[in-house]
């Protein structure tokens, strides 16, 4: 029986994922559920109590405000750990995806992105740091369509791409599932020079978008996995989240390039733009 990490903290977001983790995990996966207490800012209160005084209180606090994330994951009868570890968040949660396990289960925020970078969120450095496939669930996702059955595959000529089909086929093996292979192509009137000498019109793009998808279609035709695919023209991310609602998916799948929290907030990252705009749950893939 393989694990799966489930991150949780109090928040609406984290019971979220929480629901999504356990709908996937069923009998075929065990959560191990972490919750990680930052480090106390106040040095004046660690000498007054002393250190170890100081996290007894900081435990106690820690198990009160997981009680609805224990009844829930009770209440399921999948089979769980929890862990509790002090420290700094994301570097805690980047040690622990390195102990064999298939995948991660994260709740998000969906701040924008320069937001969420400067309020420090959790899912940025984490979807950057970690190795493992990482599913993000906002709040705002519909619970009764967990774990999922229509899967949109973003493809953009990458081998992050490919990673991310064969990650998203062998999470979905146990799972009835039909899946959508989309490439996006960027006009070069908004995205100047992107494709250089040749271009002439929007067939020439499609032309373009559909030898992007060729290799992709190759591996799903091997794979013997129902799919269709369709090239579209615009900006990625508002292209994906709005085909994504069309065609009522259930999860996006992405591969990441692996740019940092200030990189994708300069460089306007698909993949962080996503983690802002899109209700639909995600699929992170590193390679």
């Amino acid at each position: 029986m393989s694990r799966i990490l489930v991150p949780v903290d109090d928040t609406e977001q984290s019971l979220q994922a929480l629901r999504f983790a356990l709908a996937y995990a069923k009998d075929k996966h065990e959560l191990t559920l972490l919750h990680v207490v930052p480090f106390y800012p106040s040095k004046n209160v660690i000498n007054q109590l002393g250190q170890k005084q100081l996290r007894e209180y900081q435990l106690q606090e820690a198990h009160e405000e997981l009680a609805k994330v224990k009844e829930l994951a009770d209440q399921s009868g999948i089979p769980y750990t929890l862990e509790i570890r002090f420290g700094d968040v994301p570097q805690i949660i980047n040690e622990f995806s390195k102990i064999n396990f298939e995948a991660m289960v994260m709740g998000t925020h969906g701040y924008g992105r320069l937001m969420g970078y400067l309020m420090q969120s959790v899912s940025y450095p984490t979807i950057h740091d970690v190795k493992l496939p990482v599913f993000l669930i906002s709040d705002e996702t519909n619970a009764e369509r967990f774990p999922w059955s229509k899967v949109l595959i973003a493809v953009d000529g990458s081998e992050q791409a490919k990673e991310a089909i064969e990650k998203a086929t062998a999470l979905s093996q146990s799972l009835d599932v039909t899946y959508s292979l989309v490439t996006v192509v960027p006009p070069p009137v908004s995205y100047a020079g992107a494709y250089g000498p040749g271009w002439q019109d929007v067939a020439t793009l499609e032309e373009w978008g559909k030898s992007t998808l060729l290799p992709y279609e190759e591996m799903m035709q091997e794979k013997g996995v129902t799919y269709q695919s369709q090239v579209l023209i615009g900006d990625p991310a508002t292209v994906i989240k709005q085909t994504a609602k069309e065609q009522e998916a259930d999860l996006i799948v992405l591969g990441h390039h692996g740019m940092g929290g200030v990189a994708g907030t300069m460089m306007g990252s698909v993949t962080f733009k996503l983690v802002h705009r899109a209700r639909t749950p995600l699929l992170i893939v590193k390679k």
